[in-house]
């Protein structure tokens, strides 16, 4: 499946939008966060792909099982999520 976060990298302005517009318009971001986990899973649905992704942790580590890797933008979003998370002890989406 393809992506517009087939990397790390485009995960960090993915997120910091999705902070930003979270209270405001979350419609405008390409990630929508549908459920939080801590430490088991996210589910995000990615508005490229059009389609619910799922990003895993085992042994601690996130694993997109819809992309099959551990370095998509997804496993990045999921990651700046969970410190997000650890901050603040609540996920709000």
């Amino acid at each position: 499946m393809n992506s517009a976060l087939n990397s790390l990298d485009p995960s960090t302005i993915e997120f910091m939008e999705w902070l930003i517009s979270k209270d405001t318009n979350p419609g405008d971001t390409l990630l929508v966060v549908e459920d939080y986990f801590d430490k088991k899973y996210v589910i995000l649905f990615d508005k490229s792909m059009l389609t619910n992704v799922i990003v895993a942790y085992r042994d601690g580590m996130p694993w997109c099982i819809t992309c099959n890797t551990e370095d998509c933008g997804h496993v990045g979003f999921a990651i700046y999520l969970k410190q997000n998370y650890d901050r603040d002890d609540q996920v709000v989406y």
